[in-house]
């Protein structure tokens, strides 16, 4: 498991949860594991990169140490730059399936792209089955 196998993870795992122990929650982040050490030690260092950027804050208690969630996830922004080219192929995909779907209210702007963009991007993404990939 590499190091940011195990950010998307630790990810998901705090999209539930506010505190990670890890003798407790270990099999929670990383279901199926056959070298245990080794991902305990890639979700370490991703745990070390979560604490560098500020989304956790470590602890020990009575010898434990616990990571817990500064603020949950979704609080937490990015700034993303895209060059026009790039938020023109973003724009034509958004809008080939707007006209498609009869949508104008999602429709996108290459000159503005917002979360909501990035949000109908994900969604369509996720529409594509592995079959219509392998076509």
């Amino acid at each position: 498991m590499t190091i940011l196998d195990a950010y998307q993870n630790l990810n998901e795992f705090f999209n539930e949860n506010q505190v990670l122990n890890l003798r407790r929650d270990f099999r929670k982040v990383v279901l199926v594991t056959d070298r245990e050490n080794d991902d305990k030690a890639s979700v370490l260092c991703a745990l070390a990169e979560m604490e560098k950027s500020g989304i956790v804050k470590s602890t020990t208690i009575e010898n434990e140490v616990y990571w817990v969630l500064f603020k949950p996830l979704e609080a937490f922004s990015q700034d993303v730059e895209v060059n026009y080219l790039l938020a023109a192929g973003m724009a034509s995909v958004i809008n080939k399936v707007c006209e498609a779907l009869k949508n104008d209210s999602d429709k996108c702007d290459p000159k503005n792209i917002t979360e909501k963009d990035l949000k109908n991007l994900i969604f369509i993404a996720s529409k594509v089955s592995e079959e219509n990939l392998k076509n």
